[in-house]
């Protein structure tokens, strides 16, 4: 039986990671395949170096299966409510099933937690919508989210 290891990891150690479950990501969860795939890695470095970037896996015998990546920052409208805005999460679809999920989750709420962050704003896809494992983790949901290609 495969164990899942959870961790907080050294964002510049996982960018580089990044790549091989981007594609994954990008052709099951993107709605705007107007533009090709085109991460901006240097962007995350220097998140990472301003220490606004904290990076969430889930490992199964050391390869990522899963990722939550958040970037950390006092909220522009509340100086005194450290954010941290969901940037992207994944798990790969053949890990997704009993609490895979739920556990990378509750695992990043306890990182987040311990650096001093008071409120997670989170997202979800209304082609893949994630708002039953969200409302059950204790969010509300506040906003929709529209976009439009020009």
């Amino acid at each position: 039986m495969t164990t899942l290891v959870y961790a907080d990891c050294d964002p510049f150690a996982f960018v580089g990671e990044l790549e091989k479950l981007f594609p994954l990501h990008y052709e099951e969860l993107c709605v705007t395949k107007d533009f090709p795939l085109a991460p901006d890695y240097d962007a995350y470095k220097r998140l990472a170096n301003a220490g606004m970037l904290r990076c969430i896996t889930v490992r199964a015998d050391e390869e990522v299966i899963g990722y939550a990546i958040f970037i950390v920052q006092p909220h522009l409208h509340y100086m005194t409510c450290k954010t941290a805005f969901e940037d992207i999460y994944y798990i790969r679809p053949d890990y997704r099933k009993g609490r895979v999920g739920i556990r990378l989750f509750k695992y990043a709420e306890e990182v987040l937690k311990g650096i001093g962050v008071n409120r997670i704003i989170m997202h979800t896809k209304i082609h893949m919508d994630n708002s039953k494992l969200f409302e059950y983790l204790g969010y509300k949901l506040t906003d929709k989210l529209f976009t439009k290609i020009l």
